[in-house]
């Protein structure tokens, strides 16, 4: 088999049809490639959709139903069972444009790499429509060669844009660790190990912006707050690892650690925080080491975000603008706007 797809099932109703009907326009022959989805305990009709798929498609479908563990946990249960060459996982409210997977199989893996890293687009279509159902997927080789050199040149920290071979992630232990940003920590942890790495052009996978309910625009403030912590664990991961100097990956690491810091921030402003709780996570925040930007086009967001490590108390105010901004004027005005012109 070539190729198995893990796809993590949680709240996505709305959108899993599509991410799933994309999967079966991927050009495969029966027994290529298998669809691995992981029902991690969604609350919604999820699973109703999953076993109509998976008895209408036995010979493409698999799905595995287990108690809530999480996105990482999800993905560990999927590539546990996995039975492909390679694997690959796709979020349940994402999609692919068509014959994406055997093109790239085909044209880019046939000297078997450990990593195919591949490219994306963000949409906004709250899962009405194909953004671009004429996409092709072709594309060319821009980087062939160690996964460090890769790792430390460009910007790889998505787990839903790359092929992984099995028997490579087997043979180092990889997995998903059950944190917030796992993404980062999988691939950094798959990159230290020196990997045959192979980045291409091929734009196929549409990554949604519009479902309210996915872990990035969760307004749930206790889930938020779990998130905050689990950036300080993440960045504690990398930091500990990265000036290994049979690795060389300080480049990667601290692009990966600003991108964190990033995430960390725009968390900061999805809920609304006391003076008490803004102070407590602020404070940690300051006490992390600062980082130079890595690349350049990095500069002038790792600038801010250096410039608010120093900031005092009274950036709480700061802090109320930027949630009244974000709550307010985005997702209540410049969003609906934006979504009506793309539908």
């Amino acid at each position: 088999m070539k190729l198995s797809v893990i796809v993590p099932v949680y709240n996505v109703e709305k959108f899993l049809p599509r991410c799933l009907d994309s999967l079966l326009r991927q050009g495969f022959e029966p027994g290529e490639y298998e669809v691995i989805c992981v029902n991690d305990g969604s609350p919604d009709n999820c699973a109703a959709i999953l076993l109509d798929y998976e008895a209408e498609h036995p010979d493409i479908f698999r799905v595995i139903t287990q108690e809530n563990q999480g996105l990482g946990g999800a993905r560990n249960t999927g590539t546990a069972a996995a039975k492909g060459e390679y694997v690959t996982y796709l979020d349940s409210d994402d999609y692919i444009i068509d014959n994406a997977y055997s093109y790239l199989l085909e044209h880019f893996c046939q000297d078997k790499p450990d990593v195919l890293c591949y490219d994306y687009m963000c949409i906004y279509t709250d899962g009405k429509a194909l953004l671009d159902p004429n996409a092709k997927p072709e594309g060319k080789i821009s980087f062939d060669g160690d996964g460090v050199e890769a790792y430390n040149r460009w910007a790889l920290p998505f787990v839903w844009s790359k092929f992984y071979k099995r028997s490579f992630l087997e043979e180092n232990n990889i997995k998903s660790q059950i944190v917030a940003c796992q993404d980062e920590l999988f691939n950094f942890d798959v990159f230290r190990q020196h990997p045959h790495t192979r980045i291409v052009s091929s734009n196929v996978c549409r990554y949604e912006f519009g479902n309210e309910n996915s872990i990035q625009r969760t307004a749930n403030k206790n889930k938020v707050l779990k998130t905050l912590d689990d950036m300080f664990i993440n960045i504690d991961y990398i930091y500990k690892r990265m000036d290994d100097e049979t690795l060389k990956m300080e480049a990667g690491s601290m692009r990966a650690i600003n991108n964190m810091l990033n995430v960390y921030h725009k968390k900061l402003v999805m809920v609304f925080l006391t003076w008490k709780e803004w102070s407590a996570f602020h404070n940690k925040m300051r006490g992390l080491p600062s980082y130079e930007p890595v690349p350049a086009s990095d500069t002038l967001r790792a600038r801010w975000l250096g410039k608010m490590k120093k900031w005092t108390g009274s950036s709480y105010v700061f802090y109320l603008l930027f949630y009244f901004i974000r709550t307010f004027l985005f997702f209540k005005i410049i969003r609906p706007i934006m979504l009506r012109k793309r539908t």
